[in-house]
C-alpha cells in the first residue's frame, strides 16, 4: 500500500488503536474477551460487564503497539494515528466515566493519560523518535459525565508533551453518536470551532475534522486559523477525486456525500463491504465500472428524478442514444428544491450535481412531457425504463374527506405554517422531516405513528439525530398509536387504551407510496429502477438505476 501510494506523491499514515473495550461486541463478551480499563457495562447485548486489565496485560498491549510501529515504518509508511477517540479503550482509559482505576492508571487526569502517553512512546520506540505520531480524540464527549471541553484542552496540551506531533480533534461517543457520525441533520462547519480550541493551546498542527463535506468550507475552516489541516472521511467514499477536483477548481464537480450513511456505516454493520449511497462503484471499481456497449441502442428514460436522471446520463455513457422524458417543469422528482428544507441542504447540492452531470452528456431532455401508454407501444424497438417514482398512499380513516389533506411535499415547502396547529399521521422518516420543516416555519406539529418508534427505515445514527432535534422543537409524537376517527377538526386516537382527542388546523398523511407501474402491452421490454421497483431512499434510486443500466 505504502509504495503504490508513493509512486503518486502520496503521504500514508496508517492508525493503530487498542481495541473496543466496552464496545465488545456479543462474541467477546460471550468468551471473556472483553476487556478494558475497568469493569463497565458493554454497549451493545448481552450487556455484560468488561474486565478489568491487568498491569501485565497494559505491557502486553505496549509491546504490540511497539511491534505494530516497526512494522509499519518498515513498510515504508510516513505517519501513525493513535485511535483514542469514540469511547474506545484507549478512550475509556482517559475518561472518569468509564476509568475507576486506583492504581497509577486511574485517578486525576495525568494518570488516565498514563496508557496513550505510553502507547506514544511504545509507538516512537518502535517506530523512531522522529517518526510522526497524530493523537485523535474527541474534545467532548457531549454526555453528562463525560470529558469536558475544559478537560479536554488540558489533555490536548498534555499529549503534546508526551510527543504528540499533531492533533485531530472530534467529539462524541457511542451514546451521542450523531457527533462523530454527523447526518445532514448537522450544518457542515458545525465542529471547527473545537479544533480552534486546541490551536489556541499548542503549537503542534491541529486537524479539524467531521461534517466538512465541501471544499469552501475546508478553505473557510484553514483562512479563519481555525486548524491548521482539514480531514475528510465519507466525502472521499462518495467522490474519490475530490481533492484533485478541488485542487483544480472545480468545486462544483465534486459528487456530495448526503452524510445518509446508508452506503457506508449500515453496509458494514450489515458484515457487507462499504460503499456510497451515491457512488455505487465505491468497494467494486473493477467489477461496476462503465464500459463501451458493444451495441447502440435507443434508450428512453420515463421520470427525471434521481434514478432517471443516473439511468440516462449511465446510459449516454455507455454510448447509446438517450431521451429522458419528464411530466414537470423541473427534474429532481421528490427532490425538487421546493421540497428540500434547509437540514436538507446535502441532498440539494447533489441534484444540482447531477443536473450538472446530466448537461455534460447528449442526453436529450424533453420537459412537460406526460409519457401516455400509446407513447410506449410506439417504441416497439426502444430500451424503455420507468423512473416515475411513486405517488404517496392514503389510509381510509372514518370522518377524514381525502380532500381535507395536504400533500407530504406541501409540508416541505418553505411556506408561513406560524400558529398552525399540523397533525401528521405516520412516524416514517417523510412524517419526521415534514414536522420538523413545519416547526422551522412557526408551525406547531404532531406526530401520530402506529410504531413503538420514528423513522424505522433510517440507519440508527440519523434517527437518533431526528429524535433529539423533535426534542428540541418541541415537537409531540404519540407512538404505539391506533386512530379511531376525524371528527370536524379534531383527530381521536388511543394510545394503549387511553383515548386521546386532538385538534387540528391542517392534517396530512404520511404513510408509505406506491410504485409507479406502466401499463402496456408488453411489460416485459420495460426496465424498472428507484421507487418504481420498490419504494425507498437514495441509494435504491441510485444503486438500482447504475446497476441496471450499465448492462443495457
Amino acid at each position: 500500500l505504502s509504495e503504490r501510494c508513493h509512486d503518486y506523491g502520496t503521504k500514508v499514515c496508517i492508525q493503530v488503536t487498542a481495541g473496543g473495550g466496552r464496545l465488545a461486541g456479543p462474541y467477546l463478551q460471550n468468551h471473556g474477551l472483553a476487556v478494558g480499563p475497568s469493569e463497565n457495562p458493554c454497549f451493545v447485548p448481552p450487556f455484560k460487564n468488561t474486565r478489568e486489565l491487568t498491569k501485565g496485560e497494559i505491557k502486553r498491549f505496549l509491546s504490540a503497539f511497539e511491534q505494530a510501529a516497526r512494522i509499519i515504518k518498515n513498510a515504508g509508511a510516513d505517519a501513525i494515528q493513535i485511535h483514542g477517540h469514540q469511547g474506545y479503550m484507549i478512550d475509556q482509559f482517559t475518561t472518569t466515566l468509564w476509568n475507576h482505576r486506583t492504581d497509577e492508571y486511574g485517578g486525576c487526569l495525568e494518570n488516565r493519560l498514563r496508557f496513550s502517553k505510553e502507547i506514544i512512546e511504545s509507538i516512537k520506540r518502535g517506530a523512531g523518535k522522529d517518526f510522526p505520531v497524530i493523537y485523535r480524540f474527541g474534545l467532548t464527549h457531549f454526555l453528562e459525565g463525560g470529558r469536558t471541553i475544559e478537560e479536554g484542552i488540558e489533555m490536548a496540551k498534555l499529549l503534546e508533551s508526551y510527543g504528540c506531533d499533531a492533533l485531530d480533534i472530534d467529539s462524541g461517543c457511542y451514546e451521542d453518536n450523531y457527533y462523530p457520525h454527523p447526518p445532514t441533520t448537522i450544518p457542515v462547519g458545525s465542529f471547527a470551532y473545537l479544533a480552534e480550541k486546541v490551536k489556541n493551546v499548542v503549537n503542534i498542527p491541529v486537524i479539524s475534522s467531521t461534517r466538512i463535506g465541501y471544499p469552501d468550507v475546508a478553505e473557510k475552516i484553514l483562512a479563519t486559523g481555525q486548524a491548521d489541516f482539514v480531514s475528510l472521511g465519507r466525502p472521499l467514499i462518495a467522490d474519490p477525486n475530490w481533492c484533485l477536483k478541488a485542487k483544480q477548481g472545480h468545486n462544483e464537480d465534486i459528487r456530495p456525500c448526503l452524510g445518509c450513511h446508508e452506503g457506508c456505516l449500515r453496509r458494514l454493520m450489515a458484515y457487507k463491504k462499504l460503499s456510497c449511497a451515491v457512488n455505487p462503484m465505491a468497494g467494486d471499481e473493477v467489477y461496476l465500472r462503465i464500459e463501451p456497449a458493444r451495441q447502440k441502442k435507443r434508450v428512453r428514460v420515463i421520470g427525471g428524478g434521481i434514478s432517471g436522471i443516473v439511468a440516462a446520463i449511465v446510459c449516454c455513457r455507455r454510448g447509446h442514444d438517450v431521451l429522458l422524458y419528464e411530466a414537470t417543469d423541473e427534474l429532481g422528482g421528490n427532490f425538487k428544491s421546493k421540497y428540500l428544507p434547509p437540514f436538507k441542504d446535502d441532498y440539494r447540492r447533489y441534484i444540482e450535481y447531477l443536473k450538472r452531470e446530466l448537461k455534460k452528456t447528449d442526453v436529450k431532455i424533453e420537459m412537460n412531457h406526460a409519457v401516455t401508454e400509446e407513447d410506449i407501444n410506439d417504441w416497439s424497438n426502444d430500451v424503455i425504463i420507468n423512473a416515475k417514482g411513486a405517488s404517496f398512499r392514503y389510509l381510509p380513516i372514518p370522518g377524514l374527506d381525502k380532500e381535507r389533506l395536504t400533500n407530504p411535499f406541501k409540508l416541505y415547502e418553505a411556506v408561513d405554517y406560524t400558529g398552525k396547529e399540523v397533525a401528521i399521521i405516520g412516524g416514517g422518516l417523510v412524517g419526521i422531516e415534514a414536522a420538523l420543516n413545519v416547526a422551522q416555519q412557526g408551525g406547531k406539529p404532531f406526530v401520530i405513528e402506529k410504531m413503538n418508534s420514528i423513522a424505522q427505515a433510517a440507519y440508527s445514527v440519523n434517527r437518533q439525530h431526528l429524535e433529539l432535534l423533535l426534542k428540541q422543537y418541541g415537537i409531540s409524537v404519540y407512538l404505539n398509536s391506533d386512530i379511531e376517527k376525524v371528527d370536524g377538526n379534531t383527530i381521536i386516537f388511543t394510545i394503549e387504551n387511553e383515548k386521546k382527542i386532538v385538534s387540528f388546523d391542517i392534517i396530512c398523511e404520511c404513510v408509505g407510496m406506491n410504485s409507479s407501474d406502466i401499463k402496456v402491452d408488453n411489460n416485459e421490454k420495460i426496465i424498472k429502477v428507484g421507487d418504481a421497483v420498490h419504494p425507498d431512499n437514495v441509494l435504491n434510486a441510485v444503486w438500482t438505476a447504475y446497476r441496471q443500466c450499465r448492462l443495457i
